[in-house]
């Protein structure tokens, strides 16, 4: 029977104490605005995660040596977004503490917030890598700082270094927010010039950076399973290439990808999620 962690991985290669990558299945769900499953995202990732093929083809070896432990998942029945973030801050440091790479697994995107500020205290220095279909820089949606659509503006407070890719949708509140600030953010149709080059993004960050990744912000032929998706999008082989990249540019310390909502029956935007996963571990210690 396989084991029921991300990628299936027997105890040799999923053991906490050795193991060099740690997952945190976060399914916080509270003001998703559109459909609304991001809590069951965690739990279809990994187990999409049990069909990944463990040897890659592109660097030619097995990244799952490293050893990538998966967490018990973190319950957030009736919490308070402040308490959930706050229970994964607390959770996050001590995996920093234990010089583990933490990857979170949302969830709505509200709760990066509680590895952004677990990351943020280490890594006072830190920078901000953000795939979305969305800027989510408003103030509050809904009378709501801690929605879903006001992430960014929140770890903004304390962390101005900030990239965005992917962008297609924003309200003029943000678009205001952004110009007034000069927010470097890439919109989808700039990163479709055959000029642009992911060398251009990664001049905005400092050497540690946190890469948080709303699904949205890929194309729904990639990845359908979100509860706000958008036109466009980042394709399978043009992420990859933005993420080899960074990952071979800047020490990436942490990531999380949030958002994700599976729909029944349908699986590839599932595995497309885990397959990014894997390849992302892969680019942090192979290349």
């Amino acid at each position: 029977m396989t084991p029921n962690n991300f990628l299936g991985l027997e105890p040799e290669h999923s053991h906490y104490d050795t193991s060099k990558v740690v997952i945190i299945p976060a399914g916080f769900e509270a003001s998703t605005s559109y459909q609304q499953g991001t809590a069951h995202g965690p739990s279809a990732i990994i187990k999409a995660s049990q069909q990944v093929e463990l040897y890659d083809i592109e660097l030619n070896t097995h990244f799952h040596t490293v050893g990538v432990h998966t967490l018990e998942a973190l319950h957030f029945t009736k919490t308070p977004a402040s308490k959930a973030c706050e229970m994964l801050h607390e959770k996050t440091k001590t995996i920093l503490k234990d010089h583990k790479w933490p990857i979170m697994l949302g969830g709505e995107h509200t709760i990066s917030y509680g590895l952004f500020l677990a990351l943020f205290e280490k890594y006072p220095n830190l920078s901000i890598f953000h795939i979305d279909a969305h800027t989510d820089m408003r103030e509050a949606y809904e009378g709501n700082p801690y929605s879903h659509a006001s992430i960014l503006y929140l770890m903004r407070k304390k962390c101005s270094k900030t990239v965005s890719i992917g962008i297609r949708s924003m309200c003029e509140e943000e678009a205001l927010y952004v110009k007034r600030n000069k927010v470097p953010v890439y919109y989808d149709y700039q990163t479709r010039n055959k000029s642009f080059s992911p060398k251009e993004l990664f001049s905005h960050l400092t050497d540690q950076v946190y890469l948080t990744i709303d699904v949205d912000g890929f194309s729904p032929a990639l990845v359908p399973s979100t509860g706000t998706p958008e036109p466009g999008g980042l394709e399978f082989y043009q992420s990859l290439d933005i993420l080899k990249e960074l990952f071979h540019e800047k020490e990436v310390v942490g990531m999380d990808v949030v958002e994700h909502m599976p729909i029944p029956h349908v699986v590839y935007g599932d595995f497309s999620v885990a397959k990014i996963i894997y390849k992302c571990i892969g680019y942090k210690y192979f290349q």
